[in-house]
Order: C-alpha cells, then sequence, then structure tokens
C-alpha cells in the first residue's frame, strides 16, 4: 500500500468513525491496523532516505577526491610544459619534430598590470565596478526576532523531518 492510499484510508475511517458507521470494538483494531501500515510504510522510506544519503555522501567525497586528483595531474601537466619550454629556450630551439608529437612554440600576448591601484587612479575611465546586491537573510532574521517589522518579509516557522 502506497503512503498516500494509508492516507486516504484513514481519512475514510476517521468519517466513518466521525458518522458512527463503525462499531466501537472495532475501532481500536482498525485504527491499529492502519497505524501498523503506516508504520511500516514510513520505516522503509526513512531506510531509502538514510541510504540515498550515504550514497549523496559518498557522491560528494569522490567529487571532491577527483577534483583534488585533476588539480594534482594539470599541476604536474603546467610543470612539464615549464620544463620542457625552459629547457628548449636555454638551448635555443624553437621547434622538435617527432614521430608522435610537434612542440613549437607561438607567440600570444598577455597583459600585466604591474601595480593595480596606480592604474585604477590614473585611467579610471578604464575602471568597472560590479554591484552585487543580497539580502543579508541572517541579519533582517535576527531583526524579525527581534520585533522589527519589514513589508514582504515574515518568519515562517518549518516542521523538517530528522531520521535518526
Amino acid at each position: 500500500m502506497k503512503l498516500y492510499e494509508i492516507t486516504e484510508l484513514f481519512m475514510r475511517f476517521a468519517s466513518m468513525v466521525e458518522n458512527g458507521e463503525i462499531e466501537e470494538d472495532a475501532i481500536a483494531d482498525t485504527l491499529e491496523s492502519i497505524e501498523g501500515e503506516l508504520e511500516e510504510k514510513a520505516d522503509n522510506i526513512a531506510c531509502l532516505i538514510k541510504s540515498w544519503q550515504a550514497e549523496a555522501e559518498a557522491i560528494k567525497a569522490e567529487e571532491k577526491a577527483l577534483a583534488e586528483r585533476r588539480k594534482v595531474k594539470e599541476n604536474q601537466i603546467n610543470n612539464l610544459k615549464t620544463y620542457i619550454s625552459n629547457t628548449m629556450q636555454t638551448l635555443g630551439k624553437t621547434k622538435i619534430e617527432t614521430a608522435r608529437n610537434v612542440l613549437s612554440f607561438r607567440k600570444s600576448t598577455a597583459l600585466n598590470i604591474s601595480n593595480e591601484e596606480w592604474f585604477m587612479e590614473k585611467y579610471p575611465e578604464l575602471v568597472k565596478t560590479e554591484i552585487v546586491k543580497s539580502i543579508p537573510k541572517k541579519e533582517v532574521t535576527d531583526l524579525l526576532k527581534a520585533g522589527k517589522e519589514f513589508v514582504g518579509a515574515e518568519l515562517v516557522e518549518k516542521q523538517n523531518l530528522q531520521i535518526k
């Protein structure tokens, strides 16, 4: 039986009890049966939630481990590129060609600003200002708890299911 079916059954049962359609001595047995179904279903769902939480945590840990491995590999790549680049430049080589690879340099340009603060003062027309708007939710929550009122903001009490 599905959880919503148990809910519907309980609601029908409650209605029948109110209307006097069920005998008093059958009420306790029927209620116990419905509650047993509910407890079993809720227990199974809670176990599934715990299993999925554990799986999500394992995935999260694996993501972190993979990101760390990726960073290590990227650093190793950069170190080897720097190593071979420095060696080629020291020896005056601009190109190495083998059966499997061709190593050569291509020219590129990169901007290097030695003193960013001075540059921004000297050339203010080139400076861009980014504004990020956000509501300090913790601060607003604290103010609401202290009795301050804001139009469009309220504290809402929630019921969060906890599974242990």
